[in-house]
């Protein structure tokens, strides 16, 4: 029986004013509660327990205009997702991520969150050019229009790179990786999963402020 994976939570009340609806947002004060407030729980618990909310890294790769895209295979561990084309590569936060957490201050659990990060992306593909900053956290998600977004809730990492040249690292959930400007991505949109439609539209809008200006 192996030992069965620690998942990092919280309970849903919490995000009490976003609950029940699909956001992209940034929140400071409710990060550090959140941050606060973290909690382990076995990876079996927490997929069927709509008590808690699983805290899920999700890294965008942005070369200059453009970003990483991918379609999901059916190797992917969630096979809600399979098929779909994401423009995050991520999974949970486990314990061994965090281990010492409750030692350390708010920006150590912040740096304990980019050890997850690091983690996810040197687990899935090898970067092959300059990476030219640490990964910023940018965002959150949380989306509750459905079963995957209900026990998950999105930190939004941006890493930025000189120049597109990623690979796959191994055959597991990520297939052929694209990089895609953003008017691809707008019309490739609804062959995206939910969290990264709801990420292209923060873009779009990001690109299209950038113009006003």
């Amino acid at each position: 029986n192996m030992k069965e994976e620690q998942i990092i939570c919280f309970t849903k009340e919490l995000l009490s004013e976003y609950l029940n609806q699909s956001k992209v947002f940034y929140d400071e004060i409710l990060w550090h509660r959140v941050l606060d407030n973290l909690q382990s729980v076995p990876r079996s618990t927490a997929e069927k327990n709509y008590k808690f909310k699983q805290v899920v890294v999700y890294v965008v790769i942005k070369s200059r205009d453009l970003y990483l895209t991918y379609c999901r295979t059916p190797k992917t561990q969630e096979e809600r997702l399979r098929h779909k084309y994401s423009i995050g590569i991520g999974g949970h936060v486990n314990i061994a991520d965090i281990n010492q957490l409750t030692l350390f201050d708010y920006d150590c659990k912040k740096s304990f969150l980019l050890q997850a990060v690091w983690r996810e992306i040197k687990e899935e593909i090898k970067i092959e050019s300059k990476i030219l900053n640490e990964p910023q956290l940018i965002r959150f998600i949380n989306d509750d229009s459905n079963d995957v977004g209900k026990v998950h809730f999105g930190t939004i990492w941006l890493l930025e790179i000189k120049e597109p040249k990623v690979s796959v690292k191994r055959e597991r959930g990520i297939g052929k990786i694209k990089f895609d400007d953003i008017s691809d991505l707008q019309a490739k949109k609804r062959c995206f999963e939910k969290w990264s439609q709801l990420l292209i539209d923060y873009f779009i809008e990001k690109e299209a402020e950038k113009c006003h200006h």
